[in-house]
């Protein structure tokens, strides 16, 4: 058996070439500090200026807002004047809690149709006297007020006729009638 000899790799040559470390040089450190210089400028940007931008903007909304504010401040200067006299020439509680005397006449001068010799609204109550009319009429005139809403009851006092002691008991002979009539708030629907 022959001995063989085993071939490994060798080097042979040598290589000199030695690569100088520059990383301490000015110009090395000067690109360190312009790359640190560059980043805090991009930094600065998002803390710094868009800040004092919004910082900005916030004072030029609230002197906006300010200046809005003192303009009204300016409008309700007179306001104690200005409700004086709406409190004056405005309805009170009380007057708020009575039906409209309006509605009530109109009312009257629709549902008796007869000559009106005296009304008294007081309240939550009127008083009427009519003349001229029927106990026929009479009732109708009755019944047409009990229809309204703004009434709560009707009450018939007196209906006397016109004619003198002489004259015969007819149903067509005019009469004076005398009403009270209890009035309420309508009722809301």
């Amino acid at each position: 058996m022959s001995k063989r000899t085993a071939s490994y790799p060798a080097k042979r040559s040598m290589n000199l070439y030695y690569k100088p470390d520059r990383t301490t040089k000015p110009a090395t450190i000067g690109l360190y500090v312009l790359f640190v210089l560059t980043c805090l400028l991009g930094l600065s940007k998002f803390l710094i200026y868009d800040v004092g931008m919004e910082a900005l903007q916030a004072q030029q909304s609230l002197a906006a807002a300010e200046a809005q504010l003192e303009s009204l401040n300016l409008e309700l200067a007179d306001y104690e004047e200005v409700w004086e006299r709406y409190s004056r020439y405005s309805a009170t509680d009380e007057e708020r809690a009575l039906i409209d005397r309006m509605e009530v006449l109109a009312l009257l001068d629709q549902a008796v149709g007869a000559s009106l010799d005296a009304v008294s609204i007081s309240g939550e109550t009127v008083q009427l006297q009519f003349s001229g009319v029927t106990l026929a009429q009479t009732a109708q005139i009755v019944s047409a007020l009990e229809a309204s809403p703004i009434v709560a009851y009707t009450m018939v006092n007196t209906a006397a006729t016109t004619q003198g002691e002489g004259g015969s008991a007819d149903a067509s002979a005019p009469v004076q009638a005398s009403v009270l009539i209890q009035l309420q708030k309508e009722a809301v629907q």
